[in-house]
């Protein structure tokens, strides 16, 4: 069954929400807002963000089975990489949402410690 329009579109936005953004209403070449990515007025603009719904995804199954599982047992933020064989580098890191956030949250705090530190 073919997914409606709104619920891709509200993932958009709720997504882009969590990024200080909002959803870009005419994503693709044609956008006019000079960038076709699915978000837009972040608060992270060196990033590009292309959201994507689907009812499954393989990576999905092998994050929860493989990672996700054994790094609760261990307390530990489960990361997921992915590369492809033989292929020189384009390694794939698969995260959660929040824990992205969390990690972003925490670097830009950082950040903004050690220019007052250098100030």
């Amino acid at each position: 069954m073919p997914t409606s329009k709104n619920t891709w579109k509200d993932l958009e936005r709720r997504i882009c929400k969590q990024f200080g953004g909002k959803r870009n209403p005419l994503s693709g070449q044609n956008s006019g807002h000079g960038t076709s990515a699915d978000c837009i007025e972040t608060k992270y603009p060196e990033f590009y963000f292309e959201i994507r719904l689907r009812k499954n995804w393989l990576h999905h199954t092998m994050f929860r089975d493989d990672v996700e599982k054994p790094a609760k047992k261990e307390g530990k933020i489960p990361v997921l990489i992915t590369h492809k064989k033989n292929a020189k580098s384009g390694a794939l890191v698969v995260l959660r949402l929040e824990d992205f956030l969390e990690l972003v949250k925490n670097q830009n705090k950082t950040l903004t410690k050690n220019k007052h530190r250098e100030n």
